[in-house]
């Protein structure tokens, strides 16, 4: 099987790419002689190790790019034989939809190795990079950054963001109790005292079970839930055990319980003694033999004023969020939500590269959950 190149590309040597961009821009732009625009806010590369996801992403550009204009590096690394023509690259130019009358356009560059060629696709990157403008990563594999070796320091040694997706993490256990430490070391900065960031797409996939979980908690929807709280459960689909990590890392650390010990059944469920203010409670996460890969339900056991009972939030289809309190009468809140495509979720990340203090917390939370694990 010859280099992955995405439809409309078009194969040229890692030298000439940027004659070629050049070439195919003057091409689109014909007779016409008022000017064209290179839109372009940033550099994107994107890094994934096999051909299937390559072409789900390659899909995906022309969207991320109308809300972020970029010039992306679709960077693959496929294991297996060793491609003798080591680094190959192909390039298209697409014409943007703008809505105005200028015409804008994006450059798209494609670089494929195989087997011992992986290690010289950094090099080939950096002398494709627009000098100027930042540089964001985006990790598009399923290996986690943390366990990722030497090919993600050079991919990212010059990055001011690193965008990874912990959905469907390998050895998710093991990846979680090094991630705090990795976040922290990667952000220190780069040479000259300059910032970056790193950013996981599961995060902001629970920002409306963050809301939704706060709200619900609250003293005037409950009273006295997480006073009288006994225990806590978290269902997820398969494959969303680290978004469910990451829920219950975020909430115990805003009730201020903290972690005692905690136990493993592979594959089936994770469990923890948490000490609260009031004592003891078991928390635990339960992966579902099906279902969306997500966060389905969350229940807290509690006292609801003097019976016992619960609150329950469950995720239902038609992207809608019930509340319900069990053994009390009340009717069930509702809450609707549009999920993000995958492109949304990954637009919107570039355009936002400031820390997030709470997700730092929560992950120095999800460390110490991992550890009482391994230990």
């Amino acid at each position: 099987m010859g280099p992955f190149m995405p439809a409309g590309s078009t194969a040229v040597p890692v030298r000439l790419v940027e004659d070629e961009l050049g070439r195919q821009m003057q091409a689109l732009q014909g007779g016409d002689e008022s000017p064209v625009h290179r839109a372009c806010m940033s550099n994107l590369v994107i890094f994934c190790d096999q051909r299937s996801q390559a072409e789900e992403i390659a899909g995906l550009v022309p969207q991320i790019v109308a809300a972020h204009p970029a010039r992306v590096l679709l960077v693959v690394g496929e294991s297996g034989e060793p491609d003798a023509a080591g680094v190959s690259a192909s390039a298209v130019v697409r014409e943007m939809e703008t809505g105005r009358n200028q015409r804008s356009f994006s450059e798209q560059i494609t670089l494929h190795a195989s087997a011992g060629g992986i290690g010289r696709l950094p090099f080939a990157v950096r002398a494709l990079l627009i000098g100027d403008l930042p540089i964001n990563l985006w990790w598009a594999t399923h290996q986690p950054p943390p366990l990722a070796g030497p090919l993600l320091y050079d991919l990212a040694e010059n990055a001011q963001q690193i965008i990874y997706d912990s959905l469907g993490w390998v050895d998710p256990t093991r990846a979680v109790a090094a991630t705090y430490s990795w976040l922290h070391e990667f952000e220190l900065g780069l040479r000259g005292g300059h910032w970056r960031v790193a950013s996981d797409l599961n995060w902001r996939r629970l920002k409306f079970w963050r809301r939704i979980t706060k709200q619900a908690f609250e003293d005037a929807a409950a009273p006295g839930a997480v006073a009288s709280a006994t225990e806590l459960v978290v269902d997820h689909g398969p494959h969303a055990v680290v978004q469910a990590w990451e829920l219950v890392s975020w909430l115990t650390s805003q009730l201020g319980w903290t972690v005692q010990t905690g136990n493993v059944q592979q594959g089936l469920e994770i469990g923890w003694q948490f000490h609260a203010p009031h004592g003891v409670v078991p928390v635990r996460i339960r992966r579902l033999p099906e279902g969306p890969p997500e966060v389905l339900t969350l229940r807290l056991q509690c006292m609801l004023g003097g019976t016992p009972g619960a609150v329950v939030i469950r995720a239902e289809e038609s992207r809608r969020h019930v509340v319900v309190l069990e053994n009390v009468v009340s009717a069930p809140r509702t809450a609707n939500f549009q999920a993000p495509s995958l492109a949304e979720l990954l637009s919107k990340q570039l355009s936002d590269r400031e820390r997030d203090s709470v997700f730092t917390e929560s992950m120095a939370v999800a460390q110490l959950l991992a550890r009482s694990v391994l230990d």
